[in-house]
């Protein structure tokens, strides 16, 4: 097998032409082969920028052609589950964008179309591959922070892009779904894996859609986690775990630049210092290494089914409210 992999893109969107594409040209073991596009206009940017670029007018162009390897998925959130099943059963190896799934269901017949097709699935949760992240999981591996007994975590924005499908309840829109997912990604990593035993969501509409959400989760050992998204405010994105035995306050959990992460312990207050990271480039080579390799990459799919088994139990609760 050659050392690149050649993926396909189904869709122009903002992500893929701003961050993925270019991530998959920086990553040095992809390139990008195909894009699909019914737009005159961005199959006319996506040439200009790619000029060896194979052009399709439909999806499922791209997953018949026998050059392409791997698939990248930036579709609206409705569309995840039938694409993705569609180019596996195609023998492409899927990247697709988070949320993984509608649901928890969704999710689980996607992974049994990667496994019976013998192909690899993951959802592009970029800020796992961050230093950021990993500084966050050596204090927590380190147990110096003692138990954890609570965690807050945010991360929102004011959308301002009319028409943008984020709005759209048909088509998977909504804050949880979009900026909510990265909360609750992160309370795995902080609960070891465990689902919470009850969980409390408080949410404001807006055309269908949520657009500013809260939730109160609990956990077997009694920790209580709070997280918060939204749409409709100023923009915050920011971390606080708390144990018996210290605090790390983590600003900006989601993105790759440079920073420090403030361990408070009773010996006194340190900084960790975090090295800026190219999130999407690291993703893409990660997930081709993957491939080329023949071994699993970053992030399972064990644990994209329980984020969302833990956002249905949110979403059911912000619809009882």
């Amino acid at each position: 097998m050659s050392h690149l992999i050649n993926w396909g893109i189904l869709g122009y969107a903002r992500i893929a032409r701003l961050q993925v594409i270019p991530a998959i040209l920086a990553s040095g073991n992809g390139r990008v082969h195909a894009l699909a596009s019914r737009d005159a206009g961005k199959q006319a940017e996506a040439r200009a920028q790619l000029p060896d670029l194979v052009v399709y007018t439909n999806y499922g162009e791209v997953l018949r052609d026998p050059a392409v390897q791997a698939v990248y998925i930036p579709l609206p959130n409705s569309l995840h589950r039938q694409w993705a099943i569609a180019a596996l059963d195609a023998g492409k190896h899927v990247l697709c964008e988070k949320p993984l799934a509608l649901d928890a269901a969704e999710a689980r017949d996607m992974v049994a179309a990667a496994r019976s097709n013998e192909r690899l699935l993951m959802e592009a949760f970029m800020y796992r591959y961050t230093d950021r992240t990993q500084q966050v999981r050596t204090v927590l591996e380190s147990g110096v922070l003692g138990e954890i007994r609570h965690a807050n975590i945010s991360f929102r924005f004011l959308l301002d892009r009319p028409g943008t499908i984020k709005m759209q309840p048909g088509l998977g829109g909504g804050a949880m779904y979009d900026v909510g997912v990265y909360p609750v990604n992160l309370l795995g990593l902080i609960s070891g894996g465990a689902l919470p035993v009850a969980v409390h969501a408080e949410g404001e509409f807006t055309d269908g859609v949520d657009v500013n959400a809260s939730a109160l989760l609990r956990y077997e050992s009694g920790m209580l986690a709070t997280i918060h998204c939204g749409f409709n405010a100023f923009g915050q994105m920011g971390a606080e775990i708390v144990g018996t035995q210290g605090r790390l306050l983590v600003p900006d959990p989601f993105l790759g630049e440079a920073g420090e992460l403030t361990l408070i312990t009773a010996q006194g207050t340190r900084s960790i210092p975090v090295a800026a990271t190219d999130r999407y480039t690291s993703q893409v080579r990660d997930f081709a290494a993957a491939i080329l390799q023949g071994r699993p990459p970053l992030l399972s799919l064990e644990e994209s089914i329980r984020n969302l088994e833990v956002l249905d139990m949110i979403r059911a609760s912000l619809k009882a409210h």
